[in-house]
């Protein structure tokens, strides 16, 4: 048994499946139990993304972001952050011909370094040095120092910040994945490949590109992405990981939006609002993360939680105790679900959600084994436990049985839960 399908192996005891073809088990991702047909469990399977997955998976970490930054940059949600900046496009477009113009004939300045010169070639004292005269001996060009044109200035270096932050910028958003990908490649081209990211010469810079109308324009754009809203952010650590990190995302992209959800619900969150999703680093940069523990409250009464702590001695999260299951199997005295909604007034009540990154035929299967981890919640001795649900990303696969189910949640789509929150 992979999970809840049975299959039959050869006579040596072997089983080839492969899984992109096999439709039973096509999209699944994460751990498979492996039992025998009488029970018995042999061990766990863990199945990771594929190349194929590479388009599901940008789609994923680009709504992730721009929802993850929306809510933190905007404490009502993520309306006012679309409407306060310009599509990445819109920028794209005032910058391309600057961009184009510059690369051509960059800004630069005379300077010299170390380069070959042959001693016929040598026109000032400077470029004639010992090296030239003995490699003259051999008709060969010795080491020199030569005068040529240096663009690493201040004024490029202005240029590249820009073309980076637009890359942060646009990653974030759903319409601007061609401008990333074209920023991108002009930031590995020259001169910008050069350049470092301007520092104590930047507001001289500033100054001298008033002068020219290319890095004018150039400017207006940067301090549009100066906005508190624009600014680059880093994470979550999970991103480094590729597609491997899917399942992971999933799960955090699923709590944000049940906080969006709870946000349109129960209204703005209470201090410190969303600020428990990210750090702000003295460079000015954000740092994604979720802890686990992590918490939102919401007018009243309404807590939001990510992987809260819920013990049988009732001493973790919010005072719940998870009531051990009956089948030995089945008991635990520690959970940890994924997302939880808890309105403690005017009677307690808790909805879970769980992400599962399955394949289709797997979430019934799923959605039935959290109901029996995740049911037996009480407060104060009183059941709390109204819903249990699996997220997954399948459309036409909602169900919802006598107290759990499952609700489709797609990355790049709107998902409407108000009928399932507490």
């Amino acid at each position: 048994m992979l999970g809840p399908l049975p299959y039959c192996a050869d006579a040596d005891g072997c089983l080839n499946l492969r899984l992109s073809s096999e439709d039973r088990v096509r999209g699944h991702l994460g751990l498979i139990e492996v039992r025998r047909g009488s029970g018995a469990a042999i061990g766990e399977i863990d199945v990771v993304p594929d190349k194929m997955s590479a388009s599901a998976y940008e789609l994923l970490r680009v709504d992730l972001e721009r929802t993850w930054a929306g809510l933190l940059f905007d404490p009502n949600g993520v309306g006012k952050l679309r409407g306060a900046l310009p599509s990445p496009i819109e920028l794209w477009r005032a910058l391309e011909q600057p961009l184009r113009d510059v690369a051509a004939e960059p800004r630069s300045v005379i300077a010299s370094r170390e380069g070959a010169r042959r001693l016929e070639s040598v026109r000032r004292p400077c470029e004639l040095t010992a090296g030239v005269v003995r490699a003259s001996r051999l008709d060969r060009a010795g080491r020199s120092r030569v005068l040529a044109r240096d663009v690493t200035i201040p004024e490029n270096a202005l240029v590249t910040e820009t073309l980076r932050r637009l890359v942060f910028y646009a990653r974030r958003r759903t319409d601007g994945l061609e401008v990333a990908n074209r920023a991108s490649r002009l930031l590995r081209s020259e001169p910008f490949a050069s350049c470092a990211a301007p520092n104590r010469g930047m507001e001289a810079s500033r100054l001298r590109t008033l002068h020219d109308p290319r890095y004018r324009r150039v400017d207006q754009v940067r301090r549009v992405l100066e906005r508190p809203e624009a600014h680059a952010t880093e994470g979550p650590g999970e991103i480094r990981l590729g597609v491997k990190a899917m399942p992971r995302l999933y799960e955090y992209w699923v709590f944000l939006q049940v906080l969006e959800a709870c946000r349109e619900r129960y209204g703005p969150p209470l201090e410190p609002g969303f600020a428990v999703l990210g750090t702000r680093s003295r460079s000015g940069t954000v740092r994604l993360g979720i802890p686990s523990g992590a918490e939102v409250e919401f007018p009243g009464g309404v807590f939001a939680s990510f992987e809260p702590l819920i013990t049988s001695s009732g001493q973790g999260w919010q005072g719940l105790e998870n009531v051990p299951h009956p089948d030995r199997h089945l008991a635990q005295d520690l959970i940890t679900p994924d997302v939880v909604v808890l309105r403690r007034e005017p009677e307690p009540v808790l909805v879970v959600f769980d992400a599962k990154y399955v394949g289709r035929r797997w979430v019934d299967y799923e959605a039935a084994k959290i109901h029996s981890r995740y049911s037996r919640v009480r407060l104060q001795g009183v059941p709390v436990v109204r819903n249990v649900l699996a997220a997954h990303p399948h459309r036409g696969k909602d169900s919802q049985w006598a107290g759990y189910g499952s609700v489709t949640m797609i990355p790049g789509e709107t998902t409407d839960l108000s009928a399932v929150l507490p």
